[in-house]
């Protein structure tokens, strides 16, 4: 994974992406190529520092729902899971 932007790690719960320090259309593009990769099956945790509007319908698109799990100002944490 090492050509999608952002930081990016696995952990027991998932695939972990921090795309809170890139510019528009960056964070969308990361994400977007990080859930197309073959066999991510997710969840995906993704660190943003705004809530990032325009993925949804793209997450719809591809198959993928999301769930905010936190926000504050300047901080949203999003699980992205496939419809299943």
């Amino acid at each position: 994974m090492g050509d999608v932007l952002g930081r990016h790690w696995r952990e027991s719960d998932g695939y972990h992406i921090d795309v809170s320090g890139l510019s528009p259309p960056e964070p969308m593009v990361a994400i977007i190529e990080l859930i197309e990769r073959p066999r991510m099956e997710g969840p995906v945790i993704v660190y943003h520092n705004r809530e990032p509007v325009h993925l949804y319908p793209e997450l719809i698109e591809r198959g993928w729902q999301h769930e905010v799990i936190s926000s504050s100002p300047g901080k949203i944490r999003l699980k992205l899971t496939r419809y299943r």
